[in-house]
């Protein structure tokens, strides 16, 4: 008997609206301080307002703000799903898995968005990212700029993600270091030549030349790093596996699909069901499974 196709847990859509911007330097900002830096900043606001309201009025601010907190936690606290569903959380095992190039909603034989096996299909993972070496970390000279540069490139990428293939950019920050000033972002592209395109647009050049000639040899910087790394995993030699976990990474993606009946491109995301045979192991989630029992039946 043939393996039934994954069944995706969300449905094909006309517009790719599963991606959203890079915050920029705003989280990077608001995590780069220490604990006591916080901690005076936040004696100093109370201090300002001990000046400027009356001395009854000036814990209003805080109190107000403590409350808030408090309600909130009380709130979520009683209806644990619903906070776990504000924060997109799904429910159930899942996987990330490439989509079919093409479907056709009209012909059953051709109506599945995905196929039958795990893996059946290679992904390239590229890391993007840079560290902050400055004393002010992200408030040193040249950071505004470069994130613009950052900015422009994230957001082209994004917007002609079909061109290049992009399946997905998740932003993380590291944890080596006490200002966390090291940041990355994670890209999936379904292969290395819409990498390599990305790579040689003229957005990217202009950022690296920015980088090269502007920061580096007019400015005289140094204290920007930036690294990037590729990785490209064939198909059946990667695994994908989500329990009780907001679509992220792959799962975050989205990836372009042709309806063959409206002859219309429309977006699918990489989420599927894996409360399925299919993902019950590491060996069955590259797909390894399927194509034993193939060639035992063959046999």
């Amino acid at each position: 008997m043939a393996p039934a196709n994954f069944r995706p847990i969300f449905p094909a859509t006309t517009k790719d609206r599963f991606r959203s911007p890079s915050a920029g330097l705003g989280p990077l900002l608001k995590d780069s301080f220490a604990l006591p830096t916080l901690l005076v900043l936040g004696g100093l606001g109370q201090a300002a307002a001990s000046f400027i309201l009356p001395s009854s009025y000036a814990l209003l601010p805080l109190l107000f703000l403590l409350l808030r907190a408090v309600i909130l936690t009380v709130r979520d606290i009683r209806s644990p799903a619903e906070y776990a569903a504000r924060r997109n959380v799904i429910s159930e095992r899942f996987s990330a898995q490439l989509p079919n190039d093409s479907y056709d909603p009209t012909r059953p034989d051709k109506a599945a968005l995905f196929g039958t096996t795990p893996a059946e299909k290679g992904v390239v993972a590229f890391h993007l990212g840079a560290r902050f070496n400055h004393p002010l970390g992200a408030l040193g000279p040249g950071s505004k700029e470069f994130a613009q540069q950052f900015q422009a490139c994230h957001r082209d990428l994004l917007k002609r993600a079909k061109e290049y293939g992009c399946l997905s950019g998740t932003s993380y920050r590291s944890d080596d270091a006490a200002s966390h000033n090291t940041i990355m972002t994670v890209y999936y592209f379904r292969n290395l030549d819409g990498l390599n395109r990305f790579a040689h647009d003229p957005i990217h050049r202009q950022a690296w030349d920015w980088y090269n000639k502007v920061f580096v040899k007019e400015w005289g910087y140094s204290h920007i790093g930036i690294f990037h790394e590729a990785f490209c995993a064939p198909a059946g030699a990667y695994e994908t596996i989500y329990v009780n976990m907001p679509p992220l990474l792959m799962a975050s993606g989205s990836a372009s699909i042709r309806n063959e009946a409206t002859g219309e491109d429309e977006w699918v995301r990489t989420v599927v069901d894996a409360t399925t045979p299919a993902f019950r192991t590491q060996h069955s989630r590259m797909g390894r499974e399927v194509k034993r029992q193939s060639e035992a039946e063959k046999n």
